[in-house]
């Protein structure tokens, strides 16, 4: 045990208060209020110190949940950032008819908030001050109890960038720019704070402690207005009870995503998908589509390769061919929409997607709901697999949905259905590790992409391009190919971009036209472009299986893909 020691004085010295007070009873004190006062300071003070050491957050309960006007609360109970206590055993109820104003920017939100509270309560005559008082009292009361409990407050913040976003992308828009602003409240060191350079590693004081909690309530969820209605989103501020604060300081220091912000980031988005359910429950994929679609068969007879050509290609081309027929972005819809059309714009690093029992394969599934600006890998492992990548995406970046200048890796994890019971249903994206070794890729072959208009059909194009073809149209973008081989080309949304803007300028919608592409390269390598062709076909329009010609160009020409549209009369 520690011994006593002397008081400490008023200069620094070996011994120093901390602000922790008991009381030393002996024979003969005669108990009085400040005395009973002591007793209390000092086992909250204990209480609190413990508290602030075991983490802020929240621990159980406090589930928030809008019904009409209300916003509905439920017991719960949580830590505040200094240690103390928020314990409710009742629901809480808050009217939304009058909320607090919000920023007439068109970038305010409101932030639930739990905060301590505490009122007196009981009765109990008061018997007078001793040696001044007669027995028979004062006559006067005093409330003998504290009763303590919480408090529910809106509190209303604001958040520049928000009013950019239209209605339906309102909510995940505000989860994006508030976990930012979470990353950047967190003071990172190891990465640029906006417009300012990365401060050197030797700049920082590596030995300065966790700084004092400062005096905050805890926030179990968000409130946004969209079209004149409340959205409730929890996970945007709730953060549920994550250790000791020196973990979450130096994660954050570290340019690392603490357990509970990665927790409330994989959370906010399987919650906002969740209230999407009745719209991925109407997924009904056009089935005959898919069952009318034999991979080599119908890509032999698009390329009409003679068996001279299939032989010149061997056996182990033709089998990647119907390796990636399969797995072609093939996704017509009779109904249904992306998830950017439901209102997302960016995910997590990592979460679960369900596969539709309508859905032909899952590969269908996932590029209708993530779209085609992502490098997608598709790979089939057991559950456990997918939940220790899942795990460890944890300080990974978001996955935008919207970059037109980068593809963001994603692996898309299929778990093996178990020996004794169906398939799970769902399958999870993580975003992958950018940390692979790879070996310089060899130099890319570009094809040049092209449109034009044209009348006289099949016939027509043989006349135009059987004898020695010159390129006609307009240029859309250059497509790059590892050599001598084909891949999907993962930047053809560029060309779809291009395309929708080249039938807008010619009048012309894709449903009122019949689309042909004429692939040009010399003699030997006529069935690659046409397999290249094949690809980019199906990547403008969902399940667009347009007639392929290919040709050899004149002399000195690129290779080139023209995507050839002949209007409907």
């Amino acid at each position: 045990m520690t011994g006593m020691v002397d008081e400490p004085g008023s200069t620094p010295g070996p011994t120093v208060p901390g602000d922790i007070t008991r009381l030393n009873p002996v024979d003969g004190l005669f108990l009085r209020g400040e005395h009973l006062d002591a007793i209390q300071d000092y086992a909250r003070e204990l209480v609190r110190a413990i508290g602030t050491g075991a983490g802020s957050g929240v621990v159980y309960g406090y589930t928030a949940t809008l019904d009409g006007d209300n916003l509905r609360v439920g017991p719960g109970l949580a830590t505040d950032p200094q240690g103390r206590p928020l314990r409710s055993n009742t629901e809480a109820v808050l009217q939304l008819k009058d909320p607090p104003a919000l920023d007439s920017s068109g970038n305010g939100f409101l932030v639930v908030e739990v905060g301590p509270a505490e009122w007196p309560s009981g009765h109990e005559k008061v018997y007078g001050e001793v040696c001044g008082d007669g027995c028979s009292g004062s006559g006067s009361t005093i409330q003998p109890w504290i009763g303590e409990g919480i408090t529910v407050e809106l509190v209303a913040r604001s958040i520049e960038g928000l009013n950019t976003a239209g209605s339906a992308l309102r909510r995940n828009r505000l989860a994006s720019l508030y976990f930012d602003q979470e990353r950047r409240n967190g003071h990172p060191w190891l990465q640029p704070d906006g417009e300012q350079p990365v401060i050197p590693v030797t700049g920082w004081n590596w030995n300065a402690g966790a700084p004092a909690a400062k005096a905050a309530h805890v926030p179990i969820a968000a409130l946004l207005a969209v079209d004149g209605k409340w959205v409730l989103d929890v996970w945007t501020a709730r953060r549920d009870v994550d250790g000791p604060p020196a973990k979450n300081v130096w994660q954050n220091r570290l340019s690392m995503r603490p357990w509970s912000t990665f927790m409330a980031q994989v959370l906010q988005f399987q919650a906002q998908l969740a209230a999407h359910a009745s719209e991925l429950a109407q997924l009904d994929f056009d089935a005959e589509a898919f069952t009318s679609f034999e991979p080599l068969r119908e890509l032999s007879l698009r390329l009409k390769l003679t068996r001279a050509q299939e032989a010149a290609l061997g056996k182990d081309f033709l089998e990647k061919v119907a390796k990636a027929a399969k797995a072609l972005p093939l996704t017509p819809v009779k109904t249904g929409k992306s998830l950017r059309a439901m209102g997302f714009e960016e995910l997590p690093p990592a979460g679960y997607l369900p596969i539709p029992k309508a859905a032909a394969n899952v590969e269908s599934a996932v590029r209708l709901l993530l779209g085609n600006r992502l490098d997608y890998r598709f790979l089939s492992c057991s559950a456990d697999y997918v939940t220790l990548s899942v795990d460890e995406s944890q300080h990974r970046d978001r996955i935008p949905l919207t970059d037109t200048k980068h593809q963001p890796e994603v692996d898309i994890l299929i778990p093996g259905p178990p020996a004794d019971g169906p398939a799970y249903g769902w399958v999870a994206f993580v975003h992958r590790s950018c940390c692979e070794i790879k070996e310089t890729p060899p130099a890319a072959e570009p094809v040049d992409v092209y449109f034009r208009t044209f009348e006289g059909g099949a016939d027509e194009l043989q006349k135009i391009y059987g004898d020695q073809p010159k390129i006609e149209g307009n240029q859309a973008a250059e497509l790059l190919y590892p050599p001598s081989d084909w891949s999907y080309p993962g930047n053809s949304y560029k060309v779809a971009v291009a395309f929708t803007d080249f039938l807008k300028n010619e009048g012309l919608e894709m449903r009122g036209c019949d689309v042909y592409l004429v692939g040009l390269a010399s003699e030997s390598r006529l069935p690659l472009i046409a397999v290249r062709a094949s690809m980019l076909a199906a990547s403008l329009d969902s399940g667009l299986m347009a007639p392929v010609f290919s040709f050899s160009p004149a002399a000195g020409q690129r290779e080139a893909i023209i995507i050839a549209v002949e209007p409907r009369r």
